[in-house]
């Protein structure tokens, strides 16, 4: 067991789409040099990992796009996608969609690139209390105060909140007007709205998201962003639904 979470945590490593070589994964994680050469061998056995052999260093691996792939299937994101692509080109932002796990809102399908992003590689895993994804997710679901306790606070800007107590009031105000607001509590010079995709159940497993520059995202546009992403959201939650 401690090998295979060994294993894991060395694959985390790669999470940013930089390549990696034996020495800073080691320091990383406070392993020995051998036993980081080992876990990295296996993984790239596995095919988890590749290993570029004129430099020595190590990148994700094929394996991965796979499963990557089967996931994307099973929660038939394919079905969002051109819900996605219309919002994106109508409002000039970025739209995704996510799903809670643990900690984190893990992002399983997004626009195709914008200008407004740059060629900086976004994150995949965001924080729960920190994203706009991750509040609506926590927002219309039936989110104990406990968990809200164990939520990695220290993540994000100096402008997300940093207590359960702030991140309850939130969510609260959240759920009265309808959407959940990110303002720069990731990246710096970005601001980002989330909607629940509701089942008909009244159950939020999806969480729609759009992001773009403060310059776009201006307070006076809110409203109006909001109000298209609502009809996308409703938009998707029936393809999903059928």
């Amino acid at each position: 067991m401690q090998t295979v979470t060994r294993a894991l945590s060395v694959l985390d490593c790669f999470r940013d789409g930089e390549e990696r070589g034996v020495s800073e994964v080691a320091r990383r994680q406070g392993l020995a040099i051998s036993t980081t050469h080992r876990l990295l061998t296996a993984l790239v056995q596995a095919g988890f990992l590749d290993k570029d052999e004129s430099s020595s260093r190590y990148r994700m691996g094929g394996a991965l796009a796979e499963y990557g792939q089967i996931a994307y299937r099973q929660h038939r994101i394919y079905l969002a996608e051109p819900s996605l692509e219309q919002l994106a080109a109508t409002t000039g932002a970025n739209a995704s969609i996510a799903i809670r796990h643990s900690i984190h809102a893990v992002m399983l399908g997004t626009s195709r690139w914008r200008e407004t992003d740059g060629h900086r590689l976004m994150g995949v895993r965001l924080p729960l209390h920190a994203s706009a994804l991750g509040k609506a997710l926590l927002a219309w679901s039936d989110t104990a105060d406990g968990f809200l306790d164990t939520l990695p606070y220290h993540e994000g800007t100096t402008r997300s909140v940093s207590t359960p107590t702030e991140l309850r009031a939130e969510l609260d105000t959240a759920r009265a007007r309808g959407y959940a607001y990110n303002d720069e509590e990731l990246d710096p010079g970005f601001r980002t709205i989330g909607l629940p995709i509701l089942t008909p159940a009244g159950d939020c497993r999806f969480a729609l998201g759009l992001r773009g520059p403060t310059t776009l995202m201006i307070p006076e546009r809110i409203p109006f962003l909001v109000e298209l992403a609502t009809v996308t959201a409703a938009d998707i939650a029936t393809r999903f639904a059928s």
